[in-house]
């Protein structure tokens, strides 16, 4: 039967650039993760406490463990899957490094053997869900998000118009994207992601409306990404079921769960 937290190894480390690492993760055991998720796909994970290789799963397998929960709980934080291989045996994680929180902490010392916990809720989850008929789509992301635009770009098809905004600390966070869309990248150095204020909304705000069917996809710090909600539905008169914003975190708030979603 399956476990609610079950067991994932580090396999390899990589420092894809000064604020972004990937950990990829190996199934400990007979589980397997989902291969159907697509863009934004979420996972909760068990981490383990500072100066530790191995999260504390058995809290979260405990039968009573749940909804009204009062004992001590170890550390969790939601991510998302960047990406699945060997029929889901492997998968990979990115953490976006800021210099605070248990998880980012985590990942900067991480290393092939530590081994955190994974809650395999038997379905995948995610925000992305573009219409069928959206032909363009605005897809905008501070370094947080990052990971869940460079999966949904990748897994844009051939025939769709994109324009990516992405906000990263410095200009060697800039990641490169294979796909086989047509898309128009604005990359904003040296702003938000906890340096300043975001300048993402401005950058939606000079956007105009687009000449097709259209679908936008927002994940950032949780004040830019309602300033920009109000942008999309006020200004471009966005239907809800045609957008999502959520926000991944709140600024001057510790901690790296997400902020709010919508």
């Amino acid at each position: 039967m399956a476990i609610p937290c079950a067991p994932a190894r580090v396999v390899h480390v990589t420092r894809l650039s000064p604020h972004m690492i990937r950990i990829t993760l190996e199934a400990v055991g007979d589980w397997r993760w989902h291969v159907n998720g697509i863009g934004d796909e979420r996972v909760d994970i068990a981490i383990p406490r500072p100066g530790e290789s191995r999260a504390e799963l058995e809290t979260f397998n405990l039968p009573e463990y749940g909804p009204g929960w009062t004992g001590e709980e170890p550390p969790w934080r939601h991510y998302t899957i960047r990406s699945v291989h060997s029929d889901g045996r492997r998968f990979d994680i990115d953490f976006a490094i800021h210099g605070h929180g248990i998880a980012s902490g985590w990942a900067e010392r991480a290393e092939p053997g530590h081994v955190i916990g994974i809650f395999n809720e038997g379905e995948s989850r995610s925000y992305y869900e573009p219409p069928a008929d959206a032909e363009v789509q605005i897809l905008v992301a501070d370094l947080t998000g990052l990971p869940g635009l460079g999966r949904i770009v990748e897994g844009l098809p051939s025939g769709v118009r994109a324009v990516v905004l992405a906000e990263v600390p410095e200009k060697a966070d800039i990641l490169p994207f294979a796909t086989a869309a047509e898309v128009e990248y604005r990359w904003l150095v040296g702003t938000g992601n906890g340096l300043g204020d975001s300048a993402l909304p401005g950058a939606v705000a000079e956007l105009a409306e687009p000449d097709a069917p259209w679908y936008a996809w927002v994940a950032c710090e949780a004040s830019a990404s309602r300033a920009i909600r109000r942008e999309l539905r006020q200004r471009l008169g966005s239907p809800r079921n045609r957008h999502h914003a959520i926000g991944y975190w709140a600024k001057d708030k510790a901690g790296d769960r997400p902020a709010d979603m919508d």
